[in-house]
């Protein structure tokens, strides 16, 4: 088993009153050609004394080698953001993942599908919470590049349609880079965007989030 575990914390006082900070971990256990998956993160801040964000997210992810390229996924996945509306939101699916690794180089693309369940969480206006039950498309595509020893790069695009109206779709990125401070201690920025084409009422439809941390490898 292996893992890894990450914190990164912001603030600032005076003129500005600010505090923010996000806890992320993972698992990973490796049994013959099985692997198990295991990321959490929660994130919470204030700005001038009032709550700003509170997120969190859990995934799990079973990994079944079928060769040396060619991997069979199911996932179960939970996450929660109070100022995107997101009261709950859940799914479950699975798919196939292709990989190839070549001289500092890792590539994987991912098709598959999953179900949701979401919950939102109501309004002034509309104090009940909207529900909906969905099925969607899930592709990705995720590439690592080693510049040397010490510095790699990390980039991962999610594209979700929804199979009954395919303009109903999410967008996630996720880039970052990795510097290897110590054998087990790495500084860790990165950018995360979420574009979502139908967002909830008074909710933008894009993301984005920057942060700086560091990363305890075990």
């Amino acid at each position: 088993m292996n893992g890894k575990a990450s914190l990164a914390v912001n603030g600032s006082s005076g003129n500005t009153a600010k505090i923010s900070g996000e806890a992320a971990g993972r698992l990973a256990w490796k049994h013959g050609p099985h692997i198990e998956i295991l990321v959490g993160s929660y994130a919470y801040g204030k700005s001038r004394w009032v709550r700003d964000t509170n997120k969190s997210f859990l995934h799990l992810r079973h990994r079944y080698a079928l060769d040396d390229a060619f991997d069979l996924e199911a996932i179960g996945q939970a996450q929660q953001n109070e100022f995107a509306r997101l009261k709950l939101r859940t799914l479950l699916g699975g798919g196939l993942r292709w990989g190839q690794r070549d001289d500092g180089w890792k590539v994987y693309l991912g098709l598959g599908s999953f179900y949701e369940r979401e919950t939102l969480r109501g309004t002034a206006a509309n104090a009940a919470s909207p529900r909906t039950r969905l099925w969607r498309g899930n592709a990705y595509g995720t590439l690592f590049y080693a510049i040397n020893e010490r510095v790699g790069l990390q980039n991962t695009v999610y594209f979700q349609p929804a199979w009954k109206d395919t303009a109903d779709c999410r967008l996630l990125e996720n880039a970052g880079m990795t510097v290897n401070l110590t054998e087990q201690l790495d500084l860790r920025p990165s950018i995360e965007v979420e574009k979502d084409s139908r967002p909830p009422a008074g909710i933008k439809p894009t993301d984005t989030s920057y942060k700086t941390g560091f990363e305890y490898r075990f």
